[in-house]
């Protein structure tokens, strides 16, 4: 079988830094299966309205697909959910979506407000018109059959990770001297560093765990545009000395790191996030928060009640 999956361009230029994790592992899968996997881009126009742009972008990718012939289509996100749906009126394609993010969740904490509204209703639109909707917690599935989706169309696929790259006790001397030279206890976040992940509700936990336990030090691995204001943040609430901000690491250095750590936090609740597989495949404890919205949490279906301490979601709650 021969599968197109339609993308479309990074919102943000630091989101190019970040590989798309659950469909390199999918992908992976699927080609030892001796299926064909086709990456076809949104290609975007430069025109002064982004609406114009993808609309001008989407019509493109219309004649270039006519000369893949792809059996199926997968889409992972509103714009090219959209795309495939065009593709699939005009071609007659299956058109598979993979539910992978609160999408509106994330355009409202970028300040987007009219993207927001958009993408609010699209995400209840688009899952409509699949033919299959691969949801990626039960939260999410649940979303899809309050919408109307019958069960037969839905397949629950939480997030993996490849357990040959992240198991317990992989390191080398290089990286601890470079990460944690004195032995301090480490905390750690792994992911993008923008509002959407809370992680302010972190470091302001910080100053209430040095009390207790001085030798700590939180590490935050990744890059995003809220590295800043986080830096600024850290120096207001005079904890610069125990907070490290990495940058983006290469893929060969996070397995090491992980396991460098004592424990492993992700604050934003969602069970779909591939860093908590990660730290799971590690044998890490991890600290996540309770809570989340209709289409994201926490579920002990996909994370195990030994797995991870839920606190609530605010620094007293990280405050373990």
């Amino acid at each position: 079988m021969k599968i197109c999956k339609i993308s479309r361009p990074p919102l943000k230029e630091v989101t190019k830094k970040f590989p798309q994790g659950r469909f390199r592992i999918i992908s992976k899968r699927l080609k030892v299966m001796g299926h064909g996997i086709q990456t076809l881009n949104i290609n975007l126009l430069r025109v002064p309205n982004p609406y114009l742009a993808y609309t001008l972008g989407i019509l493109s990718l219309l004649f270039r697909f006519r000369r893949i012939r792809a059996d199926v289509i997968l889409a992972d996100n509103i714009e090219s959910g959209m795309a495939a749906v065009l593709v699939k009126s005009i071609f007659k394609v299956p058109f598979i979506f993979d539910f992978i993010d609160d999408y509106s969740l994330i355009a409202r904490y970028d300040g987007r407000m009219p993207r927001y509204h958009t993408l609010k209703y699209l995400e209840r639109t688009i899952p409509k018109l699949a033919d299959l909707v691969i949801a990626h917690s039960p939260e999410t599935k649940k979303f899809c059959l309050d919408l109307g989706i019958p069960d037969q169309k839905l397949r629950m696929i939480p997030n993996g990770v490849d357990t040959r790259r992240f198991e317990p006790g992989i390191g080398n001397d290089l990286t601890r001297k470079k990460i944690n030279p004195k032995g301090d206890r480490l905390v750690l976040f792994l992911g993008k560093i923008n509002k959407y992940y809370k992680l302010e509700v972190v470091l302001k936990a910080v100053p209430y765990v040095l009390k207790d336990f001085p030798n700590t030090r939180f590490v935050f691995v990744g890059d995003g545009d809220y590295v800043d204001h986080l830096r600024e943040l850290s120096h207001e609430l005079k904890i610069e000395v125990a907070v490290i901000f990495t940058g983006f690491l290469p893929d060969e250095e996070i397995p090491e790191i992980i396991n460098l750590s004592d424990i492993c936090v992700y604050p934003l609740p969602n069970d779909g996030a591939l860093a908590i597989f990660e730290y799971m495949a590690c044998a890490k404890p991890m600290v996540l928060p309770r809570g989340g919205t209709k289409k994201m949490g926490i579920s002990e279906e996909i994370v195990p009640e030994d797995c991870a301490l839920q606190v609530e979601g605010s620094p007293e709650g990280f405050w373990f």
